[in-house]
């Protein structure tokens, strides 16, 4: 069965690492370096009030006062993002990506929790097949990598972590090839040895060797590698063995996006095939409006090359909150800038969206004492001759 076709809970962890409200910074380092785990979970009563992840200590080592001062509330995001266990796979997998987050809490129908979801759990899940679509390391590798001396500190370590939004920085030497790598799992490690690491050099913290690849090895042969020595990345060396990428679960587990497009098709294909399997002759607006009808659970929008409002499926009026979407003739724009995207004009054009190109945006506002929040994804509606036609909103 392929992810698409699961639900989350078939995916998700079901043990979780768990401190309360009351724990201080220390005793969540200690929590995490003993569990090696990535992220903890702050949860009263089954209720999960915020989450506290390995990214969330490099980005707070520099607080005034040291990170050891510091208590669970100054650590953790709030409010968390979480999901419904009988979520589908790709829809949570695709509000991770368009948030850029790599950890989800899991709920019951009730809102109490019942596991968490990583990239890892997804990439645990992929078949070869998902692989072999990639070829080559090069084709998944991010280039955005940090590179600094061994003379270097952990704390410009940590900055340049924190800057590029990796995961590691790795030592070099004058020619661009690893001598060691600083991890966040290390940072963690090194906060919990000491009071305050970051005046510590890159040569006395770091971890070596690195394990390294070509960029043209095989995808699918480095993942069974990087699973089987149980290390979430590697460094990605040129011909020269000067590093030139970083290949990380985020990486590999980024091709997903395209499989959430697929997923898209396969429902338009099958709800097509339906349809002239009943000998039914639909125009383009009944097929449209068919389309529309069958994406269940995500209210859906369509719009004129104006962004002028033509369609909507049924949920978009079975959700008081997601009213504004269901009327026809009303510019989607002014809609989404009254909600506060403001740049959504800049957004929905031809050129900013061709070739398949999506852009996502988390919207919160104020409506009356409510306080109300939408995952929004927009992209280019094309013809049969791949000229744009209008725009379509998925609305969660």
């Amino acid at each position: 069965m392929d992810t698409s076709k699961k639900t989350i809970a078939e995916l998700m962890t079901r043990t979780v690492c768990e401190v309360k409200t009351d724990f201080s910074a220390a005793q969540i380092l200690e929590l995490m370096q003993r569990m090696a785990v990535s992220s903890v979970l702050v949860v009263e009563d089954r209720l999960t009030l915020g989450i506290i992840t390995e990214r969330d200590i490099v980005r707070n080592l520099h607080r005034k006062g040291g990170l050891r001062a510091l208590g669970c509330a100054d650590l953790m995001q709030a409010p968390v993002v979480t999901v419904e266990q009988t979520g589908n796979a790709m829809d949570v997998y695709h509000m991770m990506d368009g948030r850029r987050i790599r950890h989800i809490a899991v709920t019951d129908a009730e809102g109490l929790l019942v596991g968490i979801v990583s990239e890892g759990d997804f990439l645990r899940d992929f078949g070869i097949e998902h692989y072999m679509r990639f070829k080559d390391v090069g084709g998944a590798m991010s280039t955005g990598v940090g590179l600094l001396p061994v003379s270097a500190t952990v704390g410009a370590a940590v900055a340049l972590m924190d800057e590029r939004r990796q995961s590691c920085v790795f030592a070099v030497d004058a020619e661009g090839r690893p001598l060691g790598v600083l991890t966040e799992r290390d940072v963690v490690r090194l906060c919990q040895q000491h009071d305050d690491p970051q005046g510590l050099t890159l040569g006395e913290t770091m971890k070596s060797p690195v394990r390294t690849t070509p960029r043209e090895a095989l995808l699918h042969d480095v993942v069974k590698s990087m699973d089987a020595a149980h290390i979430r990345r590697m460094a990605v060396v040129d011909e020269r063995g000067a590093v030139c990428g970083v290949l990380t679960h985020h990486e590999i587990v980024g091709g997903l996006e395209g499989e959430y497009v697929t997923y898209l098709k396969d429902m338009i294909r099958t709800q097509e095939r339906v349809l002239i399997s009943r000998q039914v002759a639909l125009n383009e607006k009944q097929l449209l409006e068919n389309i529309l009808r069958s994406a269940v659970g995500t209210a859906v929008v369509a719009t004129d090359l104006e962004c002028r409002i033509v369609h909507c499926n049924p949920a978009v009026a079975a959700l008081p909150k997601l009213r504004h979407f269901g009327a026809p003739g009303e510019d989607l724009r002014e809609i989404l800038a009254r909600m506060g995207w403001a740049d959504s004009g800049a957004v929905l054009t031809p050129d900013t969206l061709r070739n398949g190109r999506m852009h996502s945006a988390a919207l919160a506002w104020n409506e009356g004492e409510d306080r109300l929040r939408v995952e929004l994804q927009v992209s280019l509606l094309i013809d049969d001759m791949n000229q744009p036609q209008g725009y379509l909103l998925l609305a969660r």
